[in-house]
């Protein structure tokens, strides 16, 4: 609105009641400026709506990168409370191994070792999935996004 506004008080009226600019090198760059915001318009309505099929696609219910990293984080905090969970509860084992003078190799073969790790490497799993599958989305949310123009 105000560019148009702008637009027409570098006219006068002429006796046809046709628009005539008083200096043709400024309307000229008022046009090209009008032909350019037309354009980054054009383009990042085209965004929107590729970025809004994307969003149906993923069918995500709130569109927001940051609350999809902050999912990821989530989930790393999972897997560090879970990695924790069985380093603790194999803390009496290292603790017999070291006082054994063994070391983390002869702890590594404890068949006990062997299985906890194993059950926390299969709970943490379908977590991994689900971060890769987050990153996934955030990669393409934003690849659609840095075609919008500013």
């Amino acid at each position: 609105r105000a560019l148009q506004e702008a637009t027409i008080g570098l006219c006068w009226v002429n006796s046809e009641g046709k628009l005539v600019p008083f200096d043709e090198a400024e309307f000229a760059g008022i046009q090209k400026e009008i032909v350019d915001l037309q354009g980054k318009i054009d383009n990042n309505s085209s965004v929107l709506e590729k970025l809004d099929a994307k969003v149906a696609e993923l069918e995500l219910t709130e569109f927001s990168i940051n609350k999809l990293k902050g999912e990821i984080e989530k989930r790393r905090g999972q897997i560090a409370q879970i990695r924790a969970e069985e380093s603790d509860s194999m803390r009496s084992k290292w603790e017999s191994v070291v006082s054994l003078g063994g070391n983390r190799a002869t702890y590594d073969k404890l068949p006990e070792v062997i299985d906890a790790r194993a059950k926390a490497a299969e709970k943490i799993a379908p977590i991994e999935s689900e971060i890769k599958a987050l990153n996934g989305q955030i990669r393409s949310l934003e690849s659609i996004l840095s075609k919008f123009k500013r």
